[in-house]
């Protein structure tokens, strides 16, 4: 039977209305998913400036597992589609799940939101831990005059030992990619047993260390064989010249030549290696060296199998000679000069990291200008506050097994590390790392 309605819209030619339109789906994704942890970013798109909290539900069970709020800040948001960088979300269960429950997991907007869709790759993988900056030792073989760490009262070498290695490394598969290191601030070939160190992490794991050198004091070729096969991240390779009186005047105690022998060793084990550790190259810029840093870095890239060069400015930490401050720090006019001369590389290969004050593309600004940004968006925001995210840390590992856990900052320090630890003890004491990870504050 023909109703009113019809008849009227076949009479008017009027088509017969539809059911109300809801509500536009919340934007975001579900991006990371594991027995500890969901993770990914949401919006809703009607008030971009709000914060929006979330349920984590089991949808054969309904049980409520976690919730949270989609306001960490997260570099590179507005590239997935957010209005801005502060709609990720991170939130950690209150219990570990069965895996069995991970294909029933769902994450939903509240109040009434439909499920976050899930991203075309979820990652599986509980990484709170974004850097174990460690030390097997706490000395170097050179007194540097820009070192960020003060040697003066320093006479001994502490060593890592094996209890202490042994529990670090149970860590190993909570930390990121690249980001154990076995050197923060110290030389870490100080150490005797290094290699086996090394050696006692599974190859699958290996992705996940590297470490500093200065390579400076000799080293059996065996050494260097074993290096290029590590199968680690990478090694850093600090260096300021290749003329010897300026790379003798920058590391203090090093003797240029020996340095080239090592560098040569090095050169020559990774050519025989198919598929050798990589190398990158750290060098910190001076008014004695800026002018050889782009020739440097050619070299570096294309005859020294270089991946990556980091060129940074020097912490101006209490303990730095004045004269050589005076004499060495770089002028505004000369990172410039330095940035133009570098700028046909890709940051992927060359990175140069300038005073905060030089100019404005340096990571306190960008906060800055990002801030900026997000208030004429009517986002909410704390002019000058570094943004952490929740349910991550940075953490500091000592040679005695001192294990302090700091909230990871979205963006680098202007002067170096200085946030109070939220937690300090030995990391022989942890008796299970999982259940330490999920008792951490936010």
């Amino acid at each position: 039977m023909t109703s009113l309605r019809d008849l009227f819209s076949h009479l008017t030619g009027r088509a017969r209305p539809g059911p109300l339109a809801g509500p536009p789906p919340f934007k975001g994704a579900l991006e990371q998913l594991s027995p500890f942890h969901v993770a990914g970013w949401a919006e809703s798109p009607q008030n971009p400036a709000e914060r929006v909290a979330l349920l984590v539900r089991r949808a054969d069970t309904g049980e409520l597992v976690g919730q949270g709020t989609a306001d960490h800040f997260r570099l590179g948001l507005t590239h997935a589609g957010a209005s801005d960088d502060g709609h990720g979300f991170f939130i950690r269960f209150k219990r570990p799940l069965p895996e069995a429950a991970l294909d029933h997991l769902v994450v939903l907007p509240a109040p009434g939101g439909a499920p976050l869709a899930r991203a075309g790759f979820v990652g599986r993988d509980y990484q709170p831990i974004m850097l174990i900056a460690g030390d097997i030792v706490d000395n170097c073989n050179l007194r540097c005059p820009f070192c960020l760490y003060d040697y003066t009262n320093v006479r001994t070498t502490n060593l890592m030992d094996e209890a202490t290695i042994e529990a670090a490394l149970r860590f190993l598969p909570y930390v990121t990619e690249s980001n154990f290191w076995f050197s923060c601030l110290h030389e870490p070939t100080l150490h005797p047993d290094l290699m086996r160190f090394v050696d006692k992490v599974p190859r699958e794991w290996r992705k996940k260390l590297f470490y500093t050198t200065n390579l400076a004091k000799r080293m059996t070729p065996d050494y260097y064989a074993w290096l290029a096969n590590a199968g680690m991240h990478h090694v850093n390779i600090s260096i300021e010249s290749r003329v010897p009186e300026i790379y003798e005047k920058m590391r203090k105690g090093a003797r240029f030549r020996i340095f080239q022998e090592n560098w040569d060793l090095l050169m020559e084990a990774a050519s025989q290696h198919p598929d050798p550790t990589p190398i990158r190259y750290i060098t910190m810029v001076y008014r004695s060296n800026y002018r050889e840093l782009p020739e440097l870095v050619r070299y570096l890239l294309e005859e020294r199998r270089g991946s990556r060069i980091e060129l940074r400015y020097t912490f101006d930490v209490p303990w730095l000679p004045k004269d050589f401050r005076d004499a060495e720090f770089l002028h505004a006019e000369g990172w410039l000069w330095l940035r133009d001369q570098l700028a046909g590389y890709p940051a992927e290969k060359v990175s140069l990291i300038m005073p905060p004050n030089v100019t404005p593309h340096t990571p306190a600004l960008e906060i800055e200008m990002t801030n900026r940004t997000n208030s004429e968006r009517g986002v909410k925001v704390e002019q000058g506050v570094r943004h952490f995210l929740p349910g991550r840390y940075q953490t500091r590992l000592s040679w005695n097994g001192k294990f302090e856990i700091s909230p990871f900052w979205a963006h680098p320090f202007e002067e170096g590390p200085g946030q109070k630890p939220i937690c300090e003890v030995n990391i022989r004491d942890i008796a299970d790392p999982v259940e330490f990870l999920l008792n951490l504050p936010d």
